[in-house]
């Protein structure tokens, strides 16, 4: 019996200025099914969602729900049709508790809050679906997974039958991913319909029913689950063979002889004066990739700031070519080698006001001219840009175009041209391939390869598992702000890593911490071992 739809898009186009992010689209999504939504970062995957929720409105085109036209013109008018959506950033008030969040998304709030009322409904959800949430626990207390399920409360508990989910499992651990496609099957069973994007093709095959797949802004085609195989999606994907990371080039270490980055007994402190690294001890040789793992929150940012001078460090030591550098100005370190991908390099690495060209320049000055304001050295800026393009493949956007008005993946990619082309010993890179597709991810990660196999040192944060099992050297395990194991990814077990990433020890009866071994201090001595050269 064919099953009815539950939602359907008819000919849906939008446009921002002269860009189509999604061109007559249409698009259906059966009741009691898990959809997921493929496509290429900039494919129009988030905008479509984003129209069916209210956020945008289409230029033209027509959305049905349960058989009746309806006009949604806001999130309110969405949830009214029974329509919510979870985004990659939790719509939560952190001093709030569990049931004074779950009240302000209900249609039926009064002028007071039956808070036992309100109890009830969550424990009773809880239990149904196995959530272990305590209603009264303030939000910023709850971990990333518990704070997802409270946002899944918050929208079966307000109506929706049709919930949304944008890159759910990006926040969580392995084995929190297979709790929530344990929730999804649930939800389903109990006859709600999914909607579930996602770059992780095993997560697709994993949990949905059907995939839709978008390229450009059009969909290229859905498919039923049965049909689907990774060579198909990426297939469909990107229409042309991606580059392979897996199959590039990878160098032998050196033995190991003397560290590029030493970090011993590290502590310093978040934003709140709260202990954020607690004793981090942490080692980077030349040539070498060290993934961090870690649940979100649990001092990888911090990690990287500190080696940056950008946060202060309380007490301990960090050490490149043997120098201590622990109370550096953020220049000094940068001079001496160490650049960055930041997490939101637009936000970050960019200055969102000026065009393709004058960022790529910034930082390149007349060496010997006077201090103050200093002239740009534009023919060195596009030599280097140049020399980056042909070494390591990048293509760059035009030049006289603000980079505000490009694409994250863009961004990104015109932030990876300006670091690597400067003079670097240490590279730290921040989620890297965060929100971008498949090719672009694995453009990404063989440049990663590419300078590590020219002797560069990389430190890799990132919550792909994947991903770091892919490119990395050694995986370092971080948990409450220390390294609590370090695996080769060979012969790593991606299961005790995920029980490491959240409660700090093994998934192995004796489960003791494993401490990193320290060589003891070295006199300061500045020498470089390790220079990647442009």
């Amino acid at each position: 019996m064919m099953m009815e739809d539950f939602v359907v898009l008819k000919g849906i186009t939008k446009t921002f200025g002269s860009f189509v992010a999604n061109n007559n689209v249409d698009f259906a999504v059966k009741k009691q099914q898990v959809h997921a939504l493929l496509g290429e970062n900039g494919a129009g995957k988030s905008t479509l969602m984003k129209l069916l929720y209210g956020v945008y409105q289409p230029d033209s085109g027509d959305v049905f729900v349960d058989g009746e036209k309806v006009v949604i013109n806001s999130p309110h008018d969405a949830r009214a049709v029974g329509i919510g959506m979870v985004f990659q950033s939790f719509m939560l008030i952190p001093a709030f508790t569990v049931i004074e969040n779950v009240a302000l998304s209900l249609k039926d709030l009064g002028l007071t809050i039956d808070q036992r009322d309100i109890e009830k409904r969550i424990l009773e959800l809880s239990d149904k679906y196995g959530f272990d949430i305590d209603p009264h626990a303030k939000v910023w207390q709850l971990p990333i997974g518990a704070q997802q399920k409270i946002e899944i409360i918050k929208l079966v508990m307000a109506g929706a039958r049709l919930l949304i989910f944008d890159e759910p499992t990006s926040v969580l651990a392995p084995h929190e991913a297979e709790s929530l496609f344990q929730i999804f099957d649930s939800l389903r069973a109990s006859g709600y319909t999914i909607i579930f994007i996602s770059h992780k093709l095993n997560e697709v095959l994993r949990c949905s029913d059907e995939i839709t797949v978008l390229r450009r802004g059009a969909v290229v085609g859905t498919i039923n689950r049965s049909e689907a195989t990774e060579a198909v999606l990426v297939d469909m994907i990107i229409g042309e063979k991606s580059a392979n990371s897996q199959s590039y080039e990878r160098k032998p270490l050196p033995p190991p002889n003397k560290p590029l980055l030493e970090m011993r007994d590290v502590v310093a402190c978040d934003d709140r004066g709260r202990r954020t690294l607690d004793g981090l001890n942490l080692n980077i040789f030349p040539g070498e990739i060290v993934g961090i793992a870690g649940v979100s929150g649990n001092g990888q940012k911090e990690a990287g700031e500190v080696i940056q001078s950008i946060r202060a460090v309380e007490s301990g030591h960090i050490l490149l070519d043997g120098t201590d550098i622990s109370h550096w100005s953020i220049l000094d370190v940068r001079q001496a080698g160490v650049v960055c991908i930041p997490e939101d390099p637009l936000a970050f690495g960019a200055v969102p006001t000026l065009t393709v060209e004058e960022n790529l320049a910034l930082g390149d000055v007349e060496a010997d001219s006077a201090k103050g304001w200093r002239p740009v050295n534009w023919g060195q800026a596009r030599a280097k840009l140049d020399k980056v393009q042909k070494e390591f493949g990048l293509q760059m956007p035009r030049l006289n175009v603000p980079i505000r008005a490009l694409s994250g993946g863009n961004v990104q990619r015109i932030v990876f041209a300006r670091e690597l082309a400067a003079k670097s010993k240490l590279l730290l890179a921040y989620y890297p391939t965060r929100g971008t597709d498949i090719n672009a991810a694995e453009i990404i990660r063989t440049v990663l390869l590419h300078y590590r196999n020219l002797g560069g040192a990389i430190l890799l944060i990132s919550e792909d598992l994947d991903e770091l099992f892919m490119i990395s050297d050694r995986i370092v395990v971080m948990y409450h702000g220390r390294n609590v194991g370090e695996r080769d990814p060979k012969t790593a077990d991606i299961t005790e890593i995920g029980y490491l990433m959240t409660d700090g020890k093994f998934s192995h009866k004796d489960r003791q911490t494993v401490t990193p071994n320290v060589p003891p201090m070295q006199k300061a001595g500045v020498e470089s071992v390790a220079h990647v050269s442009h």
